[in-house]
């Protein structure tokens, strides 16, 4: 598909979506909790992920962020989990009264929670205690058919408490420390898509305005890249940024070459033409 607009009238213009006859993987992420919404905590699992799942070569098509409700939340995870191949929930994993996302997930499955024996003794472990009526073992009560994967990559030890998922959706903690190491841990058995997506660069001291003919020639000449184009205000090293991509690194590379032949002379700033962290 293909997306024609003004240029100069957004800060990033998308000018055309992988267009490869093989299906790739898509995502979903759900951002759980009032305090996000609030404005008291920064955001910054769904930036990980993105990163993350798009060089593992899967497109994550939809970010939404939900507050602590469950009925709520369960409607989102069932719109996700039939929109997308995979969805990823972050947050609400815990033992006070607003982790509700197992309890959420469980609805939008029809199951009930039930009290996992796996998780029971860890619990019991983890608290030092013979009490199951801590607030911690909340924890250990997931949706019926929920897995345990406790597997690692990055580690010869397990983790501690598992990734629980259900379906095609996988739920992780929302302190960055122990997203960032559960996803680590379980991603390779999550997304095995084999391809991921190659990306070039180009930093330009011209608007949009001054490209747009020539970047218009060199998408319709290019059908499997997708472009983009950033305009960036105040900035002393350069006006525009394009981005170059695709599954193929030749496409990407042949995309780029032309680019820079039909550029003016002089537009491009030398900058290195990987994509910015």
């Amino acid at each position: 598909m293909t997306t024609k607009m003004p240029l100069g009238l957004s800060r990033s213009t998308l000018f055309r979506s992988f267009s490869t006859n093989k299906r790739k993987d898509t995502a979903g992420i759900l951002v759980i909790g009032d305090e996000i919404l609030k404005g008291q905590t920064e955001d910054t699992n769904s930036r990980y992920l993105t990163k993350e799942i798009y060089k593992m070569g899967v497109k994550v098509k939809k970010i939404s962020v939900i507050g602590d409700v469950v009925s709520e939340v369960s409607e989102e995870v069932k719109f996700f989990s039939k929109s997308f191949d995979k969805v990823i929930t972050t947050g609400g994993i815990g033992p006070t009264h607003d982790d509700i996302t197992f309890e959420a997930v469980a609805k939008a499955f029809n199951e009930p929670l039930v009290l996992d024996p796996t998780l029971h003794k860890l619990c019991m472990k983890f608290y030092n205690t013979t009490n199951a009526n801590i607030p911690g073992m909340k924890m250990a009560f997931i949706p019926q058919s929920a897995k345990l994967n406790f597997k690692s990559n990055i580690s010869s030890q397990p983790l501690i408490y598992p990734n629980i998922s259900i379906h095609n959706v996988y739920m992780f903690p929302g302190i960055p420390e122990l997203l960032i190491k559960t996803f680590r841990s379980v991603k390779d058995g999550i997304f095995r898509n084999n391809e991921h997506y190659f990306t070039k660069c180009l930093y330009l001291n011209t608007s949009e305005s001054d490209i747009v003919q020539i970047l218009d020639t060199v998408v319709r000449q290019h059908p499997e890249v997708q472009f983009g184009s950033y305009p960036k205000l105040s900035n002393k090293q350069y006006q525009v940024k394009l981005t170059i991509e695709s599954s193929s690194e030749q496409n990407t590379t042949l995309a780029y070459d032309k680019l820079v032949q039909l550029l003016p002379e002089g537009s491009i700033v030398n900058i290195n033409d990987v994509e910015e962290k």
